[in-house]
């Protein structure tokens, strides 16, 4: 576990900078924002990468909602979705396990690496992951994904259409997160 001003230093791209900002302004004191802080108007630029999972009765990760960049990817609305309805089983697995350790413990997370598309290199990129507290008091992860796309020979970024979204392999990052004194939940 890394402490907030580390683990914003190790955000590159301006949009998760954003994002992590943003969320950081809404929690105020609180361990986590509730979900009815956040304005999407006052993120615009961050929409098109965004990504948010809800928890739902069982404690199963489900989409609640993604940004237009991720639905160009995906080809396909993947609203409700679980990760084993988007990824291979291992992978599946991996992303249900950083949902629930985000939501968990809880704990924001920043992971920095190479994109693959099942086994081929697509790029780089960074993902953030952070928690928030939603209206019926269930927990959920809002995020965003910076990808720079690998480029062929002759320069033009390489085009994939994956069955699942990509993947993501490098550094991990976890913020242990602490409620201010009279913050409340």
């Amino acid at each position: 576990m890394i402490a907030v001003d580390e683990f914003r230093a190790k955000l590159r791209s301006a949009v998760l900078v954003q994002l992590f900002d943003y969320w950081q302004t809404i929690r105020g004191g609180r361990l986590m924002p509730p979900w009815s802080a956040i304005k999407p108007e006052e993120i615009a630029p961050v929409l098109p990468r965004i990504w948010v999972w809800r928890l739902d009765e069982r404690g199963e990760p489900r989409i609640r909602l993604v940004g237009e960049s991720i639905l160009e990817v995906t080809s396909r609305n993947i609203r409700d979705s679980t990760p084993d309805d988007l990824y291979p089983p291992a992978e599946a697995a991996d992303i249900r396990s950083r949902i629930l350790k985000v939501t968990g413990m809880p704990t924001c997370s920043f992971t920095d690496g190479e994109v693959f598309d099942r086994a081929t290199r697509v790029g780089s990129g960074e993902r953030l992951a952070l928690p928030y507290l939603d209206d019926r008091g269930a927990l959920g992860v809002i995020g965003a994904s910076h990808v720079r796309m690998a480029t062929d020979a002759d320069g033009k970024p390489i085009r994939f259409n994956p069955k699942a979204l990509y993947r993501l392999e490098g550094a991990e990052y976890f913020m242990r997160l602490a409620p201010e004194e009279g913050g409340g939940a």
